[in-house]
């Protein structure tokens, strides 16, 4: 946990409880920044799709992995990020109307050899290949200002699976910490402890130099235990490499 950083730090500073307060709030800092990179785990919701076509983004969210649908496998099928969708009139009701027009026909949508919206007589299909195994279901597009998931007007699911990156919860009081990164959070406090502070008091620049140092090894070292370079993974970025040159 994170106070248990605080507190080996003000014992091993030989600090007062007086302090605690400050070194807390630099360790959130460190916890945060450390857990942006590495540790923040990828939570799944199962969010209604509003009827303007949008979807509202938990308060927590930060960053999406991935935005589908079920299939018959319990396997989350993908939809398409769509930079095209607007965010014209989002928040109103009547998103849909606003932002169609009739006098533009694009029969098609061209994306990596797949015609996506081919209209098959009904509806519209993929015209080649079928995207990670199952039909185009829709593609989506994020609104961060607004909080919302934006879907176009062919999407016919009532829900969407979002997979993202999300903050802590600050109802629930307290923050873990992955073991491998307690070391480095620890260096963090060190560091910024004294990051500010005049060279004639207690912070001078070789010290300053030296806690920084320490804090990137540790982070380093960290990074190495929490995720470890495993035989399977260097053998599959071996050979997508090896396609990718193929490719190119």
């Amino acid at each position: 946990m994170v106070d248990e950083c605080v507190s080996a730090y003000l014992d091993m500073s030989e600090q007062s409880v007086h302090k605690q307060f400050k070194v807390t709030q630099i360790a959130y800092r460190g916890y945060t920044e450390l857990g942006l990179d590495f540790f923040y785990t990828v939570r799944s919701f199962k969010l209604p799709v509003n009827a303007n076509f949008t979807v509202n983004l938990p308060s927590n969210y930060l960053n999406y992995c991935k935005v589908g649908v079920f299939n018959d496998r319990s396997e989350v099928i993908p939809l398409i990020y769509n930079d095209k969708l607007t965010f014209f009139d989002d928040l109103q009701p009547n998103r849909a109307a606003a932002t169609e027009d009739s006098t533009l026909f694009s029969p098609f949508l061209f994306s990596n050899l797949i015609f996506y919206n081919f209209w098959n007589g009904s509806v519209f299909d993929s015209l080649y290949g079928i995207p990670s195994g199952a039909p185009f279901v829709g593609s989506f597009k994020i609104d961060n200002q607004n909080g919302l998931i934006v879907l176009d007007e062919n999407f016919c699911y009532p829900y969407v699976i979002l997979e993202c990156i999300c903050t802590p919860d600050p109802k629930q009081g307290t923050y873990y910490l992955p073991v491998q990164f307690k070391e480095a959070l620890i260096a963090y406090i060190g560091w910024k402890d004294i990051q500010m502070l005049p060279s004639s008091r207690r912070g001078s620049a070789g010290d300053k130099a030296q806690r920084r140092k320490e804090f990137y090894n540790e982070r380093r070292l960290a990074i190495a235990r929490y995720d470890p370079i495993r035989l399977e993974d260097a053998y599959e970025n071996s050979l997508r490499n090896q396609r990718l040159v193929v490719k190119s």
